[in-house]
């Protein structure tokens, strides 16, 4: 997939099917979309191209929701494009400046005048430009104007109500990540730098790799003890997390997001790894004692394998 950073480095062509938005999660709906752009490229010789936006435009306004927290960092969405099958991106830039472009002139300067256009595919809420102005109706007349398709993908209904990141964040803060995964078509995740904690796992047993996000305001599901699978590098392990304030085992001031995996020895400090939330265990609590926690920890591992063993199941008759 090419990823462009600066306009100047698109070659412009006609013949380019797009898609514009933030996309925040890549969910079903957005799916729906970014299939449709897919679909019309296979179709119609085309090339596909992805329009977004890095830091999300909430993060630089803050007029909507201030402390707005995402479901994915800008490497996470790029990956999710990849596997979508998308060829081109564009990542623009998202400053105050840019956000006083009219909507208008976003398309003049930036889609038709830079990328080139023949189909334009847009979700059942598009909205885009200064203040939000341009609307479907907006574009259906810069359609005609420059003499590009414009194709509206519906929204998506699940256990009748729509598709959408909102949605999604109140299934990660009532812990019910595996809804949260059957909206979004993948296991909801993020990508963690791996730093020093206070090795206490390893005296119990259950020795951790102590993660910090990578995006500082990524969406994390409630507390709780997790189901997981792990990346690093080019290498597929399960384990377990811990997210919570360890009231067990520290005074419980400050989160720790800590992953038991297993059969993996490396010394990875300093190191990406990628987290995947497969089931929710269960609540944190704070035990009597380190014996009543390792029990609980021995039974959480046996929980753990036992359901990773019905999750590969799954995956090889589907």
């Amino acid at each position: 997939m090419n990823i462009f950073r600066d306009i100047k480095d698109v070659v412009k062509d006609n013949k380019t099917a797009v898609t514009i938005g933030t996309y925040d999660g890549l969910h079903l709906a957005h799916r729906q979309v970014l299939n449709t752009v897919t679909g019309l490229a296979e179709q119609k010789g085309l090339r596909s191209f992805v329009v977004t936006f890095e830091p999300h435009p909430q993060e630089v306004l803050k007029n909507k929701t201030p402390d707005i927290k995402l479901l994915n960092a800008i490497d996470e969405k790029l990956r999710l494009l990849e596997d979508a099958g998308i060829e081109n991106v564009l990542v623009i830039e998202f400053t105050e400046e840019f956000s006083k472009t009219e909507a208008r002139e976003f398309y003049e300067k930036y889609i038709v005048g830079s990328i080139g256009i023949s189909d334009l595919v847009v979700g059942f809420d598009h909205l885009f430009g200064r203040n939000r102005e341009g609307s479907i109706e907006t574009v259906k007349a810069l359609g005609r104007e420059f003499g590009f398709e414009v194709h509206r993908v519906e929204e998506i209904d699940i256990d009748g109500s729509k598709v959408s990141s909102t949605r999604i964040r109140h299934a990660l803060a009532e812990g019910n990540i595996e809804e949260a995964n059957r909206l979004l078509g993948y296991e909801f995740g993020f990508d963690g730098i791996v730093v020093e904690g206070d090795k206490v796992g390893r005296t119990i047993g259950y020795p951790t790799v102590n993660l910090r996000p990578v995006k500082e305001n990524k969406v994390m599901p409630r507390e709780g003890i997790y189901c997981v699978k792990v990346k690093h590098e080019d290498d597929e392990y399960y384990g377990m997390m811990y997210h919570g304030f360890r009231p067990t085992l520290s005074e419980g001031i400050q989160r720790a997001l800590e992953v038991h995996i297993f059969d993996f020895n490396k010394s990875v400090y300093g190191e990406k790894i990628t987290v995947g939330f497969l089931k929710r265990l269960r609540d944190d609590k704070k035990f009597s004692g380190k014996e009543e926690l390792i029990a609980q920890i021995d039974k959480d591992k046996e929980d753990s394998l036992k359901y990773i063993e019905e999750f590969k199941k799954r995956n090889i008759n589907n």
